[in-house]
């Protein structure tokens, strides 16, 4: 009878059986690249995860300002007169005075929309994160017909710092 090889290990002995020999080199350097490779891409998908919710919030922060600075806006222009735009000042300028008889213009300044009442100093209406490109104002129908005239107002901006974020 053949007796099995025995491995000794720290003044111990483990016997060893023929078949059972454990991994090859081989084999363990594609198990260990296979596992890698399968990182990578969890990794990959996971940044691309966290890109996408920083544009989302990004959009969501500028969809909220120019939301909230076009609704005060709208509120006063409605019920203003004496509508002005670029006939009296550059195109991202607009006076009118508003139904408490105060003159307001708004105005984009440094990339911000910002107002000022009755000739006062200028107040931001966005936050620091949103980044307004273009503010334009345009009149249509301010006669002596006495009816509400027609204002619109054309806005484009964006949030973020980073390219791939805004």
């Amino acid at each position: 009878m053949k007796q099995s090889p025995k491995i000794e290990f720290a003044s111990k002995v483990f016997p060893v059986s023929e078949g059972k020999r454990g991994f090859t080199l081989i084999e363990m350097m594609v198990a260990v690249s296979i596992f890698i490779v399968i990182i990578t891409i969890s990794l990959t998908s996971i940044l691309n995860v966290s890109n996408i919710q920083k544009k989302t919030s990004a959009f969501r922060a500028v969809n909220d300002n120019l939301n909230f600075a076009i609704e005060k806006m709208a509120r006063e222009i409605r019920t203003g007169n004496n509508y002005c735009a670029q006939s009296c000042s550059s195109p991202s300028s607009f006076n009118f005075t508003n139904n408490d008889g105060v003159v307001v213009k708004y105005s984009l300044i440094n990339k911000k929309i910002e107002v000022s009442y009755d000739g006062g100093s200028f107040l931001p209406m966005t936050s620091s994160e949103v980044t307004v490109e273009d503010l334009v104002f345009v009149v249509r129908g301010d006669g002596p017909d006495g009816l509400q005239p027609l204002v619109t107002i054309i806005i484009r901006g964006y949030a973020g710092k980073k390219e791939t974020v805004k």
